[in-house]
């Protein structure tokens, strides 16, 4: 026998399937003792915090740091639906539902059909499972029975007084993206604008042609004709219900581009500018200063390095 194989060892087991002991009556070799499931970049979560939001005004932190992060989000409804803004993205949550917010982006909270309300969170960092975790991005997800029970096993564990018990909640929660992620059946898309209110829906076009602009070159004056409205009622129609000015919305969103494209060994500095809506090097630099307090090349370096938190 390998040093390196681990063996765990079972008296042999009899009787009926539903016995006592749990297990099945038969369990046939297998092909192959050396060649098992394996998984190389399985989901492996660390420093892992668990807290809930109960009312709309401490969902509703202004704070940048609250709005855009290093960690991953876990976001699910408890009481009372509301509207969760990825991106840009309208997710329309109901009770039950969920959606994970990545890295660095941008995301808030609208809609909230009552003041009072429980939204659970978990936030955490990954030690690898990057990929796997791609393909809940983007959707809104509807936890089946089995997700539910590990759901409610990491806030379990996290409870707990004893440390030891809380260490266990970081491989729960493994299982539980790991479940989210494999089954895609449950998974459901962006809320369809349609079913928007007229609110929420006029936000959603305000929220995509600002986007756009970033792209476009588009100064507020062109996003407000396209929008069909004037530049003063934009404005402030946007800043009442969103609680931001459009040049603060505007420019989070470039500045979260900016993070997330840094994360990329393999962009220069001028390309992370371009994309972000800037043609001069300088005054990319003045926004970053500005954002961040350093300049681009510090800021790069303390993002791929995993320092950088928002101030």
């Amino acid at each position: 026998m390998l040093k390196s194989e681990y063996f765990l060892i079972f008296s042999e087991v009899s009787g009926p399937q539903n016995s006592l002991d749990g297990f099945p009556c038969y369990i046939k070799d297998p092909k192959s003792y050396y060649d098992g499931v394996d998984l190389p970049d399985r989901v492996i979560c660390r420093n892992v915090i668990v807290f809930d939001r109960l009312t709309r005004r401490a969902l509703q932190q202004q704070h940048l740091a609250n709005r855009m992060h290093h960690r991953y989000v876990l976001i699910r409804v408890l009481k009372t639906p509301g509207v969760v803004s990825v991106d840009g993205q309208s997710f329309q949550l109901n009770v039950g539902d969920a959606v994970l917010v990545t890295p660095y982006q941008f995301h808030h909270f609208i809609d909230l059909q009552s003041n009072q309300l429980r939204w659970l969170f978990i936030t955490f960092e990954l030690a690898q499972g990057e990929s796997i975790l791609a393909d809940l991005s983007y959707h809104r997800l509807q936890p089946d029975p089995q997700a539910h029970a590990l759901w409610s096993e990491v806030v379990s564990l996290w409870l707990s007084d004893f440390a030891a018990s809380r260490v266990e909640l970081m491989p729960v929660l493994d299982r539980l993206l790991t479940r989210l992620q494999s089954t895609t059946s449950v998974r459901a898309p962006a809320v369809d604008e349609s079913r928007l209110d007229a609110k929420n829906e006029w936000i959603a076009q305000i929220e995509a042609l600002i986007i756009q602009s970033v792209r476009e070159g588009w100064t507020f004056e062109e996003v407000a004709q396209r929008a069909g409205f004037s530049e003063r009622h934009l404005r402030n129609r946007f800043e009442q219900q969103m609680g931001m000015s459009l040049r603060d919305y505007r420019s989070n969103y470039q500045f979260h581009t900016a993070i997330s494209l840094l994360r990329d060994s393999t962009r220069s500095l001028s390309d992370v500018a371009e994309l972000c809506g800037f043609n001069s090097q300088s005054v990319f630099t003045r926004f970053i200063r500005r954002m961040a307090d350093r300049t681009p090349r510090e800021l790069c370096r303390q993002v791929r390095e995993g320092r950088y938190e928002p101030s």
